[in-house]
């Protein structure tokens, strides 16, 4: 029996004042973040700048902290939440009024998340989720955590199909907590290329502003002169250019390490008979149910270095548009046993069936011919370079070679009355995709001016969530394919969520 009677309207805990204004407090610093960083830049610049300590700045930051903090008392007095038959109802607003109201069948997803302001005052906030929404909907930001999991609780029941209670109690416990040591692992052996890209991206962002802020700041001129690259010989122009990679490089394998580690920090899998409990996370604690019935589509990946250290992930899609919360979906550091539980728990049976079955050669000529418009435009660009440049391109070709062969090699897709298996990768990540039959929404047919002269299409099957790509196969089978699996939707009679 529940502790907490929801039918009568309650408000969150009082500290709720403290994380209301927080998070206005901190949404002013992001959106003046530009404003506040060139005051600063102009201020260290100049001889003469405001000073700080005047009278009339602090009672402009003494009356900006209080209009703040009134904010906060005001919406935290009319923020009210209740359950009322089978509706979520929440009120809320200061001069404009709103009530919010969500059906229990539409509620998608409940999260219990904890940042560290959360944490320091020893509160939890609860969001609820819909299927379809642009962002969260509905989020109390300050409850204690006991109340937080009784209404969690109470509206995932609600939500959810009847179950088993007794099964349900017999499987709810802790399947799979990553050590310190799996999660290293997982940074170690991340994508570093993507951390790579982005700290460079950045970088040049910034690139002229540094240089005119180094500039003016009268440092040494040997620092200056990093940033007059034209004036450097060649010798000493690739030196620096080399060093820059190479710290980028470390910069990148540390960023993804770091990520990887805060991101699923105590990463805890609770096994429950209706689905999965995913809980993780250092700075901001989060907390989320899977549910088998609303899981769109499931991926198992993996790369060559993760492979040998008997890493995987297994990633979830779930019917919501919020891209960011689909994030926190996947569990990392399992290992090839876990992995083949796990997917036999959501599709049964489903190893035993996989017949694999391959797309048409053209998958790796049309990467030969792209591939080869890449190499041609990196050559014009090695043109004006002195001639042994061009020895780059040996490397280059031996890449595109195995990537290629590995991409046709890793590609293969099945297809029977109740799912949908697609695998794929390159020369370094492998993946794998499962989609049931009944939870698919569309199938569109592609079929380029390149595939129309060799009689080929591209399938792409949709679900609610993301769609699956089954490419280069004969127009008869793709026309083929795509009638069955209208037919077995058309006729099957499982909700797709």
């Amino acid at each position: 029996m529940s502790a907490y009677n929801f039918e009568e309207p309650s408000r969150q805990s009082a500290k709720g004042i403290i994380v209301i204004f927080g998070v206005s407090a901190f949404k002013l610093v992001k959106g003046l973040f530009i404003v506040i960083v060139a005051f600063l830049l102009k201020y260290l610049q100049s001889d003469k700048g405001p000073d700080l300590s005047h009278p009339k700045y602090l009672l402009g930051a003494m009356g900006l902290v209080l209009f703040f903090l009134a904010l906060a008392v005001l919406r935290y007095l009319n923020f009210k939440f209740y359950i009322k038959e089978d509706h979520f109802f929440l009120e809320k607003g200061i001069l404009n009024k709103e009530e919010v109201s969500v059906s229990f069948s539409k509620i998608q997803n409940v999260y219990i998340k904890q940042n560290l302001l959360q944490q320091f005052i020893n509160v939890v906030s609860l969001s609820i989720e819909t299927a379809g929404d642009d962002k969260t909907e509905i989020e109390i930001l300050a409850l204690q955590k006991p109340k937080a999991d009784d209404l969690k609780k109470q509206l995932l029941a609600a939500a959810r199909v009847k179950q088993e209670t007794s099964v349900e109690s017999e499987e709810d416990k802790i399947y799979f907590k990553a050590s310190i040591k799996r999660l290293l692992l997982e940074g170690i052996s991340e994508n570093h290329l993507k951390s790579f890209v982005l700290i460079f991206a950045f970088l040049t962002s910034i690139y002229n502003d540094l240089q005119e802020f180094v500039n003016q700041f009268d440092f040494t001129t040997r620092f200056r002169e990093w940033f007059r690259l034209d004036s450097e010989s060649f010798m000493t122009l690739i030196l620096f250019n080399v060093t820059i990679i190479v710290a980028l490089l470390i910069v990148s394998f540390l960023f993804s390490l770091v990520k990887m580690f805060i991101q699923n920090f105590d990463l805890t899998v609770t096994r429950k008979a209706q689905g999965l409990e995913i809980s993780k996370g250092l700075f901001n604690k989060i907390n989320l149910g899977l549910t088998s019935s609303r899981i769109q589509t499931t991926t198992v990946s993996t790369n060559r270095l993760k492979k040998v250290l008997g890493l995987y992930k297994l990633s979830f899609t779930q019917a919501m548009a919020n891209k960011k919360q689909q994030q926190n979906f996947n569990i990392v550091g399992l290992n090839i046993n876990q992995i083949d539980e796990l997917v036999g728990q959501f599709y049964p049976d489903v190893k035993n069936r996989i017949v694999p079955r391959k797309p048409n050669r053209y998958l790796a000529y049309r990467i030969l011919w792209i591939s080869s418009f890449i190499v041609l435009l990196i050559n014009i660009g090695l043109y004006f370079l002195p001639g042994w440049f061009l020895l780059l391109n040996l490397p280059l070709l031996v890449f595109i070679g195995f990537n290629t062969y590995f991409t046709y090699k890793k590609s293969y897709y099945h297809l029977d009355e109740d799912y949908i298996v697609v695998g794929g990768g390159a020369l370094i990540e492998t993946y794998t995709s499962y989609l049931e039959v009944h939870k698919i929404q569309a199938i569109t047919m592609k079929q380029t001016i390149f595939q129309k002269r060799r009689q080929l299409a591209s399938l792409q099957v949709f679900s609610a969530s993301r769609s699956i790509t089954i490419p280069q196969i004969d127009i008869t089978t793709a026309l083929d394919l795509k009638n069955n699996l209208l037919y077995l939707v058309e006729s099957g009679n499982k909700d797709w969520m």
